[in-house]
């Protein structure tokens, strides 16, 4: 194809759309709102527009700025990139006046998109997961007696927020925030052990593509995991779901498996998995032109970067992904640089156990 418009009202997951997009596309345009406009600075894309609208919220006036672009630019395909994105192409889509990407339907990404409404589907389901309250405030929390059955650690949440923002993992009654800046908070049972992650790519409740990988402080390792397809499988079946689609999932060491949170969207690691032979664009994108789906990707691990520009003098010792990553940084110097110190904050954040 051409042509592509990736709708960002951010840098961090657009990004990876980007980089992803330009795999398939000749050009990619980025329409965005806020700091978004850092994309610009990227190789790959071709074309910054400002956006003065609102993704969350559009207006008519926004709705037909968005077809005008697609008409005068000749776009081929308009891609989300986040949640804000993904929910309006599946309200407004049809009114876009060009193919876009496929998205799941507007009443099934609102339940799984809020973090207490995805626990609620789960149970109904009978999908693994954890003990899970909703309270408005923190006084509720504290005046609830049944809290007590969470135990310590616990974990605390905002229902619709992304990237880890606002998710606390609290250690003691005594460390209970007197309160927190977002309502309704999500309380949920700790989980001990490793932290999985699983997306699939979706047709009409068929899974056509699939990624599955852990990731530590020190590296991101594919695996394969047929228990917790087996539980994806069931509610991609039952709402005939339509586009990308994720979880985050906890396994204690005895086994258990645990849902932890749903992503009906693109996703921050989506360009490892590019490099691994499964670019969900790409794939969706055919998926839209009714073309098959992908084969199984490369075994893959791939150290943080970090440690991969630790072994640039000794390249025998990188294997063939991470010097597929090395390959994807030097590409885009400025863009991957940046999303590197952005990847290490996250992880400082994450030091000593503490979620923030």
């Amino acid at each position: 194809m051409k042509r592509a418009l990736v709708l960002a009202c951010g840098p961090r997951i657009q990004y990876r759309v980007l980089r992803c997009a330009s795999e398939c596309f000749r050009e990619v345009y980025v329409l965005g709102a806020g700091d978004a406009h850092l994309l610009k600075r990227s190789r790959f894309c071709e074309r910054f527009i400002a956006f003065t609208g609102d993704f969350a919220d559009p207006q008519p006036s926004d709705l037909f700025e968005i077809r005008r672009l697609c008409a005068v630019h000749d776009i081929d395909m308009v891609l989300p990139s986040c949640s804000r994105t993904t929910r309006l192409l599946a309200v407004h889509g049809a009114q876009i006046g060009a193919p876009i990407f496929p998205v799941p339907a507007q009443d099934t990404f609102d339940a799984l998109d809020d973090k207490w409404r995805f626990a609620g589907v789960c149970a109904d389901l009978g999908l693994p997961v954890p003990m899970t309250r909703r309270y408005e405030t923190m006084v509720d929390l504290r005046d609830d007696p049944d809290h007590a059955r969470f135990g310590y650690p616990l974990i605390l949440k905002p229902a619709a927020m992304s990237g880890g923002y606002g998710v606390r993992r609290i250690d003691s009654a005594d460390a209970l925030p007197e309160h927190l800046n977002y309502s309704p908070i999500i309380c949920q049972e700790y989980i001990p052990g490793e932290e999985l992650s699983s997306f699939y790519l979706c047709e009409a409740g068929r899974i056509m593509a699939s990624f599955s990988y852990r990731r530590t402080l020190t590296k991101l390792e594919e695996i394969r995991v047929p228990v917790i397809d087996d539980h994806a499988r069931r509610l991609i079946e039952h709402f005939r779901y339509q586009g990308v689609i994720g979880f985050d999932i906890r396994r204690s060491p005895e086994g258990r498996i645990a849902f932890i949170e749903c992503n009906p969207r693109f996703w921050y690691h989506m360009d490892v998995a590019m490099l691994a032979g499964l670019n969900f664009v790409t794939l969706g994108c055919r998926l839209r032109e009714g073309e098959a789906g992908a084969s199984d990707p490369e075994t893959l691990k791939i150290r943080s970067p970090r440690r991969l520009c630790g072994n640039l003098l000794t390249p025998w010792r990188l294997n063939r992904a991470e010097r597929a990553y090395l390959r994807y940084i030097i590409r885009d110097p400025a863009m991957s640089g940046w999303a590197a110190f952005q990847s290490a904050i996250g992880r400082y954040r994450l030091a000593g156990g503490q979620l923030l």
